[in-house]
C-alpha cells in the first residue's frame, strides 16, 4: 500500500523535472527508518521485557511490535488531517472522457505492485469502480506478453534485479546474526554495527540518481546525436551504473568472505556493498522507462521485479540452511554464504552487460 500511494502523491505534487530527486529523497526515508529501528529496538526490548506478556527476564519482542504498531497509528492521525492527494481542490476536478487508464511504473525497489493511473473523478468523489476494473482487464489482455518474454532487455533487467535481491535480502536479514555469531556481539552491539550499511545505501541511491541524471543531461541531452547514437549513449550509462551496483557489492562480499578479524572492517565492507548496490537506481531501476512507454512501464517493471522478490526470499532460506549444515560440521558457513552472494552478483552483472540496450520496444 505504501509504495504505490507514495508514487501517486509524488506524481501530483512534484513537477516532472524534479521527480527523480524527490523520489530518491523519499526512498531514503526507508533507509532512515531502518537505521532508527536498529538503534532504538535494543532499548525497546529492554523496556518491554516482562511487561508485554512474555516471560520475565526475556527480551520484549512482543512489546517491540506493539510499540512500532502504535507509532504507525499515531503517525496516521496528522497524515489523515493534513495530507492531500493533489494541490488542486477535489471539487475542481472533472472527468475527462478521453482519458485512458494506464499502469504507472512505481520505480521503487522490490515493488512488484501495479499502480493504475486513473482518470480524474467528479467533484462528488463518485469513482466508477467497474470502469477501473474493466480498464485493468483490458490492459492485461492487450499486453504484449510474448514480446516481453522474448526481449533480451527484459531478461537483462529481470536477472539484474534478481541478483540484487539475492544479495540485499541476505544482508538485511542476516547482518545482525553475522555480527553476533562471528564476533560475539550482543543484540545492542549487533544492531549498532548494522546501521552503517543502511546509511551507505541512502547515500548511494541519492548519489547515483543525481549523477546519472547529470551525465545524461550533458552526455545525451545536447541534441547533437541521432536516435541510434542517443540510444547507444544511454545504454552505456545504464550499463555503467548497473555494473557498479553489482560488481561493487560482489567485490566487497568476496573480501568479507575472508572473515576479517575486526568487526569494524566487516562493517565497512557491508556498508560498501549496500551503498554500491543502491547505484541500481540509475541502472535497471531507470531502464524500465526507456524500454517501455507510459502504457506498459508499470507492467514491465512488475514483470521484471516479481521474480527478483521471490528469489530474494528464497535466498534468505538458503542462507539459513547453509549456516545450519556448516554448524553441524563445526565450521563457519559465513565464508561460503558471502562467496555465493558475490558469485550471484557477478552473474547478474554479466547478464545485464550482455543483454541490455536502451532502445524502446514497448509503446
Amino acid at each position: 500500500v505504501v509504495l504505490p500511494t507514495m508514487q501517486r502523491v509524488l506524481a501530483t505534487w512534484v513537477p516532472p523535472e524534479k521527480k527523480a530527486t524527490a523520489l530518491a529523497t523519499v526512498i531514503s526515508g526507508f533507509q532512515l527508518g531502518t537505521v532508527s529501528a536498529y538503534l532504538v529496538s535494543p532499548w525497546v526490548l529492554d523496556v518491554m521485557s516482562g511487561i508485554d506478556g512474555g516471560p520475565a527476564g526475556a527480551p520484549g519482542w512482543r512489546g517491540m511490535f506493539y510499540v512500532y504498531g502504535l507509532l504507525g497509528l499515531a503517525w496516521m492521525v496528522p497524515w489523515w488531517f493534513v495530507a492531500k492527494d493533489a494541490p488542486a481542490p477535489a471539487k475542481e476536478l472533472s472527468f475527462n472522457e478521453d482519458c485512458e487508464e494506464t499502469f504507472v511504473n512505481t520505480m521503487v525497489e522490490d515493488d512488484a505492485s501495479l499502480v493504475l493511473d486513473e482518470c480524474a473523478i467528479d467533484g462528488n468523489g463518485a469513482a466508477a469502480s467497474t470502469t477501473k476494473i474493466e480498464g485493468v482487464r483490458t490492459l492485461l489482455r492487450s499486453a504484449p506478453w510474448s514480446d516481453f518474454v522474448s526481449s533480451p532487455g527484459v531478461w537483462a533487467m529481470t536477472l539484474a534485479h534478481a541478483a540484487k535481491n539475492w544479495e540485499l535480502y541476505n544482508i538485511l536479514a542476516w547482518t545482525p546474526t553475522f555480527f553476533s555469531e562471528q564476533y560475539g556481539l550482543n543484540v545492542r552491539e549487533s544492531a549498532a554495527f548494522s546501521v552503517l550499511p543502511s546509511l551507505c545505501g541512502m547515500a548511494g541511491g541519492l548519489t547515483a540518481g543525481n549523477a546519472a541524471d547529470y551525465i545524461l543531461s550533458r552526455y545525451v541531452g545536447d541534441g547533437n546525436d541521432d536516435e541510434a547514437a542517443a540510444i547507444e549513449k544511454r545504454t552505456r550509462v545504464r550499463k555503467l551504473f548497473q555494473s557498479i551496483a553489482l560488481l561493487g557489492p560482489a567485490t566487497c562480499l568476496y573480501l568479507l568472505s575472508n572473515l576479517p578479524d575486526q568487526p569494524t572492517t566487516a562493517q565497512v565492507l557491508l556498508g560498501g556493498a549496500v551503498g554500491l548496490q543502491a547505484f541500481d537506481a540509475a541502472g535497471f531501476g531507470a531502464a524500465t522507462q526507456e524500454k517501455a512507454g507510459e502504457r506498459w512501464a508499470g507492467l514491465l517493471y512488475s514483470i521484471t521485479s516479481l521474480p527478483g522478490v521471490m528469489l530474494g526470499s528464497v535466498s534468505v532460506s538458503v542462507t539459513g540452511q547453509l549456516l545450519d549444515k556448516m554448524a553441524e560440521s563445526e565450521g563457519s558457513g559465513w565464508a561460503i554464504v558471502y562467496q555465493l552472494n558475490a558469485a550471484v552478483c557477478v552473474a547478474g552483472a554479466l547478464a545485464f552487460l550482455f543483454l541490455y540496450d536502451s532502445k524502446k520496444e514497448f509503446e
